[in-house]
């Protein structure tokens, strides 16, 4: 059999007893799928019923059977502790997921109840030309994502890609060379493209999914709904930081390298005279507004000295603190040792007066 564009393999190779966690949960078979892609491979542990469900499921959004239906349930005898029966229904489960891997048709493997039963990762893809949505796998999504496992995996990819971007425009602004500052800038543009339309296909798949009517295979509660909701504004918010730091440095650091400096910029700068130009601008207060650059450095002097004088205040109050904390503890010795012959003494009265008890019993 030639080997199917999708490259997925899948099997049953072995099966396990098991009880729920509930009181009321009866003993039942856990059925091990494997699927196998070229660089990722997990193992899915599904009951018989799921694989009911999962028929039901296909059946209803394809509106036509997969071509295998699944083994018929048993009323009389149950695959618990039954190993030929076991693999009996082993061997059908398996037929019936290969029936479906290998349909020409791809309308059941395109559905999400297909992909959410085997929790294929979002770069799988069936290798139809027909299906309805194709993954997120490195390029721009087509359209709204709307099945849930599939939004999640797109999601995760979003918060990597503005991650992504934050560590380029830190490089960018940590480069030296303007070749590396153009190559950090121009990757975290792209990776602020991607998440832009990845942000639109998640909110409209959002929108889509509300628009539905309840009830039906991987539809979301409202409350999931509205909290993916939250996390796509939450990422477009990010989004929107980040493109407004990349935009405003790109501004600044043109703005700086057009502008020549000033006659008196140059001159101050060289001759330590005509007011401070050296770093970043910062308000002025009352103290600072008429000082030069020695004024400032003087100011700063005084500021540290009264500084050094405060820490030694605060040093000898902690040092009276420890001291009267030592006295304390000395003291509460002291009380203890008294209490200790206070306790001492009161049992040695207690014996004293049991005797003399003792002795009026007698002469009375």
């Amino acid at each position: 059999m030639s080997q199917k564009p999708h490259a997925l393999q899948l099997s049953i190779p072995s099966t396990n007893d098991t009880t729920g966690d509930g009181p009321s949960d009866k003993p039942h078979t856990l059925y091990h799928i494997l699927w196998r892609l070229p660089l990722r491979s997990a193992t899915v542990k599904k009951r018989y019923n799921d694989f009911l469900a999962l028929h039901t499921s296909l059946t209803s959004f394809t509106g036509q059977a997969p071509p295998l239906s699944p083994p018929k349930k048993h009323y009389f005898g149950s695959t618990v502790n039954n190993p030929t029966r076991t693999e009996e229904r082993r061997a059908q489960l398996e037929a019936y997921l290969l029936a479906i891997l290998n349909a020409a048709d791809s309308r059941w493997r395109d559905s999400p109840a297909w992909r959410s039963f085997l929790a294929l990762p979002a770069s799988w893809s069936s290798g139809s030309p027909h299906q309805q949505q194709q993954p997120f796998s490195g390029g721009l999504p087509s359209g709204p994502i709307t099945d849930p496992t599939l939004w999640l995996d797109s999601h995760r990819e979003l918060k990597t890609l503005l991650h992504d971007a934050r560590i380029f425009l830190s490089k960018r602004d940590q480069a030296v060379a303007i070749q590396e500052q153009h190559e950090a800038s121009a990757a975290a543009k792209r990776c602020l493209v991607k998440a832009s339309a990845l942000i639109s296909a998640l909110d409209s798949g959002l929108r889509e999914k509300a628009e539905k009517s309840s009830g039906g295979y991987g539809e979301l509660l409202e409350g999931e709904i509205r909290r993916r909701r939250d996390l796509v504004a939450a990422a477009r918010q990010e989004r929107d930081a980040l493109e407004s730091l990349a935009n405003s440095l790109a501004a600044k650091r043109m703005q700086a390298s057009s502008r020549p400096p000033a006659a008196a910029e140059r001159n101050a700068l060289f001759q330590g005279r005509g007011g401070r130009v050296l770093g970043a601008p910062l308000p002025e207060t009352d103290r600072t507004r008429e000082l030069d650059n020695e004024g400032v450095l003087k100011m700063q002097q005084e500021i540290l000295q009264e500084q050094d004088q405060g820490v030694d205040g605060l040093l000898r109050i902690v040092q009276r603190q420890k001291q009267m904390g030592m006295a304390i503890g000395e003291e509460l010795d002291l009380q203890t040792k008294m209490l200790g012959q206070f306790s001492e003494d009161v049992d040695r009265v207690d014996k004293k007066t049991r005797v003399a008890r003792k002795r009026a019993d007698k002469i009375s």
